[in-house]
């Protein structure tokens, strides 16, 4: 899979073509020309190693609870649309809540206290694998809701590739409370 466009990861809205190095990893430049909102003044500059081909797909407990089926059948309802990852989070919670629960058990969850690695980053890593091999759509956008303090988040579709400005759905647009994760110490 060739990658030829990116979204600067301080811009949400500003994406860039690459230019590929020329290296035998087949690695692509990307370069934001904006001057300001970087760690840096002026341009930002990063690269794109594409992963190479034969990886291991979704395994593990991932694979024990059907996640590389369940995660694109949660998205399915919103085709059209890039969601964010709350909403991907509640969709799955409501399909699989004995799984959900399970995987909340096992690694707990911010809206029952803090912790450094949790459902959530479980199931954005099961997202981010299933990019990686095509059957998502990936963006980076604002957070919202319980994860406004992460300042940008993930946001997931499936291809084909909505429209950013005009297809999005937020998790504080659905207006939905965490009442989903068991324990939540949040409405």
């Amino acid at each position: 899979m060739t990658v030829s466009r990116q979204v600067c990861p301080f811009h949400a809205d500003e994406d860039t073509a690459g230019v590929p190095t020329g290296r035998e990893d087949s690695s692509v430049q990307f370069t934001c020309r904006l001057t300001s909102g970087h760690p840096r003044t002026g341009p930002h500059t990063w690269l794109y190693v594409p992963e190479p081909p034969g990886l291991a797909g979704i395994t593990g407990y991932a694979a024990e609870l059907g996640l590389a089926q369940e995660m694109p059948a949660a998205i399915a309802e919103y085709r059209g649309k890039w969601i964010e990852y709350g909403v991907v989070e509640h969709k799955y919670a409501a399909r699989c809540p004995k799984d959900f629960a399970e995987i909340v058990g096992r690694y707990g969850h911010t809206a029952i206290k803090p912790s450094r690695y949790t459902a959530s980053a479980f199931l954005a890593g099961v997202l981010g694998a299933l990019s990686r091999q095509g059957s998502l759509l990936y963006h980076s956008g604002p957070a919202t809701g319980h994860w406004h303090y992460n300042g940008t988040i993930s946001w997931w579709s499936l291809p084909p590739e909505p429209d950013w400005n005009s297809s999005k759905l937020s998790w504080a647009d659905t207006g939905c409370g965490m009442s989903y994760v068991p324990g939540s110490i949040y409405p």
